[in-house]
């Protein structure tokens, strides 16, 4: 079993079947692609004139060979549980299944990083890939005059998507300082397609006299009943707000991206031992040459392994899927290990590119410093900041047991938007490492399902 039908979870899917092996790919959406190849759902249409981007089309051909293939491919399915090892439990709207699967390959991808700030809340800010899916699933721009704030390449793709739809951008607010970029040349040139597209977005957003502010963070959204503009300033090396100038723009829609979290919550469910990485600002999986985590035969691969990249996400599902092949027998010997060898031989070239990524946008820790104490830290809760701190302060010290105290994570996202968060609000209030306040504890079903398809299903 595959779950998740994006990059990885295709190419996963895609090279064991071709190996013989029996696939079953579940995703939870209505069509297959993930964020990076999403698809226009059925029904919709759009002149050739509002295509954006080549992604679409090449999803579409990975798919059609992926079904081609004979893969059985259940959409609309959440994975909500994993049981006694590689029991996969799913739902849809009506009814709930179990699937015992010899191997599992987990590609749930991630989510963009949660930002509390001051106005975070309020109709109009929206996090890129919400912004993206607006652009390529629908055609439908967030907002006509729009600010753009975080940290990473995505932030050139969303502003050439936006730009190329028609809105225009107030400034893009880049957190990294993006000082010394020449030390990164040499190490960059094995990799001129990846640079060149970067430099084109570059140019296409200059051209357009859009302001591009490297070293800043968003201060605050601003607005009544929807946002109507933002207010950003300088930031130091750790993404801390510093004083000086603050900078005032007028949008109508504010865009967020400082990053993306692993979808970790059926690999933690499985057992799966990981590791937090600072530089990263989040947990990845313990995973062996073949990709397989510390549970055997579970594998997790693509962005929900804080891989970023769909280069490097089909790469890794290409290896994952020989290898299943390879543990079920089906691809043995020195036909394996000649597959097996030139996708690691990719994947390390592309290690150099991901390594000049993580160094150039590194993480700040700093960014969670921009909430004050009215802030709203969980959104489904409504509990603010203060109320956290105040939980901390009677001797609170994991995000359980504020989660106990206060119900923040108990809402309908499970604590994906304000655990991360707190686990740093904690170490703030404490003095403490952020890996000290922990995680929540994963339970079943780690996402919303219905009632009645429990009840239909017979778990």
């Amino acid at each position: 079993m595959v779950v998740g039908g994006g990059p990885a979870g295709l190419a996963a899917a895609r090279t064991a079947a071709r190996h013989g092996v029996r696939v079953v790919l579940v995703d939870e959406n209505s069509e297959l692609g993930g964020q990076h190849y999403r698809q226009m759902p059925a029904g919709f249409r759009a002149p050739e004139r509002a295509r954006i981007g080549r992604e679409s089309d090449e999803g579409r051909r990975l798919i059609d060979e992926v079904r081609g293939l004979g893969v059985e491919v259940r959409l609309e399915s959440v994975a909500w549980g994993i049981f006694d090892g590689r029991v996969v439990a799913l739902a849809t709207s009506g009814e709930s299944s179990r699937i015992a699967a010899e191997t599992l390959i987990l590609a749930p991808g991630a989510y963009d990083r949660p930002v509390p700030f001051p106005g975070w809340t309020l109709p109009g800010v929206i996090t890129a890939s919400g912004a993206q899916n607006l652009v390529k699933a629908y055609r439908v721009l967030p907002g006509r005059r729009v600010l753009i704030a975080g940290s990473g390449p995505l932030l050139l793709a969303v502003a050439h998507s936006l730009l190329a739809g028609g809105a225009r951008i107030a400034a893009i607010c880049e957190a990294s300082p993006m000082r010394h970029l020449w030390r990164y040349g040499p190490r960059l040139l094995p990799h001129l397609n990846f640079v060149q597209q970067g430099h084109h977005y570059r140019r296409e957003i200059a051209e357009a006299g859009v302001p591009f502010l490297a070293g800043h963070v968003i201060r605050r959204a601003l607005g009544g009943a929807e946002v109507t503009g933002a207010v950003v300033s300088p930031c130091d090396g750790e993404w801390r707000p510093v004083g000086g100038t603050e900078l005032h723009y007028d949008a109508d829609c504010v865009v967020v991206g400082y990053g993306f979290l692993s979808s970790l919550e059926l690999s933690r469910l499985a057992g799966c031992e990981e590791r937090y990485a600072a530089g990263l600002g989040d947990y990845v999986p313990v995973r062996s040459r073949e990709l397989e985590s510390t549970v055997p035969g579970i594998f997790v691969v693509g962005a929900g392994a804080r891989v970023p990249g769909a280069a490097v996400a089909l790469e890794e599902g290409h290896l994952a899927g020989l290898a299943v092949a390879n543990r079920l027998g089906l691809l043995t010997g020195r036909g394996y290990s000649r597959e097996a060898s030139r996708a690691r031989g990719r994947l390390l070239h592309l290690a150099g590119f991901r390594r000049v990524m993580d160094d150039l946008y590194r993480f700040g820790a700093g960014l969670h410093a921009l909430a004050d104490d009215l802030t709203t830290l969980c959104r489904c809760e409504e509990v603010a900041v203060s109320e956290a701190v105040a939980a901390v302060r009677d001797g609170a010290r994991h995000v359980d047991e504020v989660k106990a105290w206060t119900r923040i994570g108990m809402g309908r996202c499970q604590g994906r938007m304000c655990g991360p968060a707190l686990a740093h609000v904690i170490a703030r209030a404490t003095g403490g490492p952020v890996t000290e306040a922990g995680v929540f504890t994963p339970r079943p079903p780690v996402k919303p399902v219905r009632l009645a398809a429990l009840a239909r299903g017979g778990d």
